[in-house]
């Protein structure tokens, strides 16, 4: 694949880049095209890489591509992170290449003699941003993006860097340092450092360097690793190989406060675990010794984070290679796990040169181990040591020099002097799920499957295992998820004749089924409720004979102990435990599949039928299903008929009390009130939203014993009408009907107290109450019904056949009509003195009366009764009536002065007169006041009368407004009825004088009184002084219309 995105792109950009000064290598491509880059572009497609002719699908795992360009000189050395391609080559030149961007790429020069520099070890951060350099002859140069030049590492001189082992905490870090390194040398020594670009004026680079490790058996270190711990961010991993050893060490290291020159943070622990190292050696001679480390990325949480899990190292035997377990480990132990040496394969080609040659560099994939030879390149599956790819280079005077992996991008590099390579890696886990599977891994093979028919030949070959293991019921679980035929699995799991095996098959079937397959749903559903009813059918009758099992053991037990034998009754006591522990296994498998069953038919709901299902629970005999399910489809109907049924209305009461509707406590009320009346009226007391009229029928049924306690239907009335506040008039008649039938003759009090609290707003009948209580003879409740009804000499006439006088005494006073009063007390006089009841308490009445006097019932005495008893009454009768004369006589003679006084006042306002000038004006119209007819006032305001009726008629209301002008026409009238008859001919005035004399003296008193209304209106106060002038301070003092007429009278009022 290629390199650049558009070339052309980057050729029409080149002269802006020479212009700015940089990206100099760009522009001598541009201008000397012998010198640069020969790209061919149509080679490229739109995403910068090279196109293929297979499809994705199609497409091998591996693929060897040529990126097609020439580089100015033979290349020294690669390396590529982070989609950053970085080409060191002959001349002492850095190209830096993005690989996502055609115009990126930037050229460095390295400060040493072009022709010197022949070889090197480029090392390059995961982040593409920091370059190592270091030459064999001890030179090391440090370059960082941007840079012009590489500079020099004063501090690394004589120290030829053979690995580097990169921070993984900087990876994804938005700072410019490296953080903590590690660096290993070819005399076997391990330093550790920090990158830090610094400034780039300056020439040289003085990073400060710690040895912090001497191997024991000073070789060169070809490869170098620190890993750290997921879970324990401060303990690492440090893998260091060369060619005969590989090191692992594990310590606490905290490189989150060490950095930069401050003293080394892996010397102790390098140094403690090299003193007494873990290693793993392989004899013979040293091999290439390469170390890679595969990551991946996974998440703790929300937290993602990169973890190594793999490793493969280059020996001389072959590939050594195993998995990376991160847990608990301490210093001195192992983290590698599931170790291997994998040979060398042998190569297709029989040259012996071939056949002697070991791999230089290898790298790894999620699957695969990729070898990189002289000529050629391998890959090698990890799962099955296997060669899964080789491939040739096609020039055989071409030698590769080495092979690196982006990790970040998970793309692979391979170069020569000439060319790049790029290994395309196309879904390599594509037959992952066959090796897997050959190994009877079934979930890892499960995991890496890329279609349907791959995870069902998974499935099928797992069943049939597990089949073949007698382990049925995760064999019917796989089945159900294959494509195997229903019927044929399911004959085969019937000839077993087990159950719980079939269930396990349809149970794993019906959750494969879609939404939409309504049929074969129901079938499944109605065929698993039948199977658990049976297995819980067989767990019963296992646990009856078990139960039976303790039974005669508790017998033998009983007969040892008639006949002592330690050794039986220790058996014996075995084995009533061994029982026990069977029967609450039962026990809890019984409970397993009932909760089982109800959790299916809950899931299905509507795909169960109901007819069937209840036929099903019947047949078994299951009740408590047949309970469940109704009380799941809500028919609480059924319920309560089945506890009605079994003359268990208690727990009908229940059901009713939870989930009953009103129709069904109209329906069940009759019958549950009859058997357990306390309990259903306790239900229904919660019940708001009950018709109590609807349910009289089955109070009506109640038969209620006076030994049997409270009345229910008298107290759930009591309830409707209290706490409810009912309103039906059918209840409380009802309610009143047993209140009369249950109250006592001589005690009426809850009958009284009802008949009074709901007699004012008539929310009974009061007719059918007095004849409900005329029939049961509720005295007392007739007396207050005749009352209420107005009926108060009936009242006061049954109060007294009763003999009850205080209660004829209660409605006597109850009437509005004083005189009805009166005729009532009287009465209850009369009836005392008719009974023979002594004077003194007749007078007693009299007295509380306040409304009868010793005159008002003496006539109802015999004739010869002694007044001895009430004299001294008679007396006092006398003497009140004495004194009644003596205040009435004060009262006349008052009224007579009272009377002459206001005589006076009149005579004396006749002859009442106010002096006044001639110069005099209307405080009105200003004009002189003896024109016409006036007014004057004691507050000496003066008016002509028109003036006045004008000014009152403006301020009054309307009704006064119109009386005004009534008695102003009527005295008009009348002045024209007088003038008409004053001019009557002679002739008439002979035949009726006295007629016309009468009628005009009328006339002129109708204009008297109308003249005296008209002055009380109109002159009634003075309009300047009075009331009238009070209620116009809110008017303006002039008035829209005059500032219309006269402009000029606002400028009147200016200041």
């Amino acid at each position: 694949m290629s390199l650049l995105d558009d070339y052309a792109d980057y050729q029409s950009s080149a002269q802006h880049h020479q212009q700015n000064g940089a990206q100099s290598s760009a522009a001598a491509f541009s201008s000397q095209p012998q010198d640069g880059l020969a790209l061919d572009v149509n080679e490229f497609d739109t995403d910068g890489y090279i196109a293929t002719t297979l499809e994705a699908e199609d497409a091998p795992v591996f693929s060897l591509d040529t990126v097609q360009f020439r580089v100015p000189n033979k290349i020294i050395s690669l390396a590529v992170s982070n989609d950053i391609l970085v080409l060191v080559i002959e001349g002492a030149k850095v190209l830096r290449i993005k690989l996502q961007e055609a115009h990126s790429i930037a050229e460095a020069s390295v400060p040493v003699n072009p022709t010197s520099l022949r070889a090197c070890n480029v090392f390059l951060d995961p982040s593409g941003r920091h370059l190592l350099l270091s030459t064999p002859q001890g030179e090391s140069f440090y370059y960082y993006e941007g840079w012009d030049a590489a500079k020099p590492l004063s501090r690394f001189k004589n120290m030829e860097v053979t690995a580097v082992a990169w921070n993984s905490s900087a990876w994804s870090s938005a700072t410019s340092s490296t953080r903590t390194i590690l660096l290993g040398t070819h005399d076997g020594k391990v330093y550790e450092t920090e990158l830090r670009p610094g400034s780039e004026k300056a020439k040289r680079s003085d990073i400060a360097v710690h040895c912090v490790a001497e191997l024991p058996v000073r070789e060169r270190v070809t490869g170098l690793a620190m890993e750290a711990f997921p879970a324990r961010r401060k303990h690492h991993l440090v893998l260091i190989t060369t060619g005969t050893r590989m090191y692992q060490i594990v310590g606490a290291a905290d490189l989150e406060s060490q950095t930069g020159d401050k003293s080394a943070v892996f010397e102790a622990m390098l140094r403690n675990g090299l003193t007494n190292p873990n290693f793993q050696e392989i004899p013979g001679m040293p091999g290439p010794g390469a170390l890679t480390v595969h990551h991946r990325e996974t998440r703790a949480g929300s937290r993602a984070q990169i973890v190594a899990t793999d490793f493969a190292w280059l020996t001389s035997m072959g590939v050594f290679f195993g998995r990376l377990t991160f847990g608990a480990q301490e210093a001195g132990d192992s983290v590698v796990e599931n170790a291997a040496l994998i040979p060398y394969p042998a190569p297709s080609s029989s040259t012996d040169i071939s056949s002697t040659e070991q791999p230089s560099s290898l790298s790894l994939t999620e699957f695969h181990i990729l070898l990189q030879y002289s000529d050629r390149v391998c890959a090698l599956n990890m799962l099955n040591s296997k060669v899964a790819y080789e491939q040739t280079i096609g020039s055989s005077d071409e030698t590769l020099q080495g092979l690196t992996v982006d990790e970040t991008k998970h793309t692979c590099w391979l170069y020569s002097p000439a060319n790049i390579y790029e290994l395309v890696v196309t879904d390599e886990d594509r037959d992952v799920w066959g090796i897997y599977l050959s190994r009877h891994q079934f979930d890892m093979a499960l995991e890496h499957c890329y279609n349907d028919m791959q995870r069902d030949m998974v499935l099928r070959a797992q069943a049939e295992h597990l089949f073949a293991a007698e382990d049925y019921v995760q064999s019917a679980e796989c089945f159900a998820r294959t494509s195997v035929n229903f019927e044929e699995v399911v004959l085969r799991f019937m000839e077993k004749k087990d159950n719980m095996v079939l269930r396990s098959y349809l149970v794993a079937k019906l959750k494969t089924l879609r939404k939409q397959d309504h049929t074969q749903i129901t079938l499944l559903v109605m065929w698993l409720v039948e199977i658990y009813l049976s297995i819980i059918g067989d767990i019963e009758a296992k646990l009856a004979s078990a139960g039976m099992a303790i039974a005669s053991s508790s017998v033998t037990q009983m007969n040892t102990t008639a006949e002592p034998s330690s050794s039986s009754s220790s058996a014996s006591n075995n084995s009533s435990e061994s029982v026990l522990s069977v029967k609450a296994a039962y026990n809890r498998e019984k409970s397993d599949m009932q909760k089982e069953l109800h959790a299916l038919v809950e899931e299905h709901k509507q795909a169960v039928d109901p007819k069937t299902t209840y036929q099903l629970a019947e047949s078994h005999g299951r009740r408590d299903f047949w309970l469940f399910y109704a009380s799941l489809c809500g028919d609480y109907e059924r319920i309560v008929e089945y506890w009605m049924e079994k003359e268990e209305c208690v727990r009908a009461i229940e059901v009713l009390g939870h989930y009953g509707t009103p129709e069904m406590f109209y329906k069940y009320s009759p019958a549950l009130m009859s058997a357990e009346p306390v309990a259903l009226v306790d239900v229904l007391m919660r019940q708001p939203k009950l018709t109590p009229n609807k349910l009289i029928p089955a109070f009506m049924r109640y038969g209620h014993e006076p030994s049997g306690g409270a009345n229910q239907s008298i107290r759930y009335l009591r309830f409707c009408i209290q706490k409810q506040m009912c309103r039906d008039p059918v209840v409380y008649n009802y309610y009143l009907t047993l209140l009369v039938k249950e109250s006592d003759t001589d005690d009426e009090s809850e009958l009284m107290s009802f008949l009074t609290t709901y007699g004012k707003d008539m929310l009974y009948d009061p007719d059918y109450a007095l004849r409900m209580c005329k029939r049961f003879r509720r005295i007392q409740s007739c007396v207050h019904l005749y009352s209420l009804l107005r009926l108060y000499e009936d009242a006061v006439e049954l109060a007294l056949k009763q003999g009850d006088i205080e209660l004829a005494q209660i409605h006597a006073e109850r009437p509005d009509d004083d005189k009805l009063c009166k005729r009532l007390w009287l009465k209850i006089a009369q009836h005392m003195i008719q009974a023979k009841q002594p004077a003194s308490e007749v007078m007693e009445l009299v007295r509380r009366s306040d409304r009868l006097g010793v005159e008002d019932i003496l006539p109802f005495f015999p004739d010869f009764t002694r007044v001895d008893d009430f004299k001294d009454d008679i007396c006092v009768a006398l003497e009140d009536y004495e004194l009644q004369i003596q205040d009435l006589r004060g009262e006349m003679d008052e009224a007579t002065r009272t009377a002459e006084a206001m005589q006076r006042d009149m005579s004396s306002l006749k002859n009442r007169f106010a002096i006044l000038s001639t110069k005099e004006t209307c405080q009105v119209c200003s004009q002189p006041l003896w024109l016409r007819q006036f007014y004057v006032f004691p507050c000496q305001h003066s008016f002509h009368s028109d003036c006045l009726t004008r000014r009152v008629v403006g301020s009054c209301n309307r009704v006064q407004r119109r009386r005004i002008q009534e008695l102003q026409a009527q005295i008009v009238e009348i002045t024209k009825q007088r003038r008409q008859l004053r001019l009557t001919p002679l002739m008439s005035k002979t035949k009726g004088a006295g007629k016309q004399t009468e009628n005009d003296e009328q006339l002129e008193q109708q204009q008297r009184r109308a003249k005296q209304q008209l002055d009380a209106l109109v002159a009634g106060e003075c309009v300047l002084c009075g009331e009238v002038m009070i209620k116009s301070i809110a008017e303006p003092f002039i008035s829209m219309d005059q500032t219309t007429v006269n402009a000029g009278a606002d400028d009147a009022w200016s200041i």
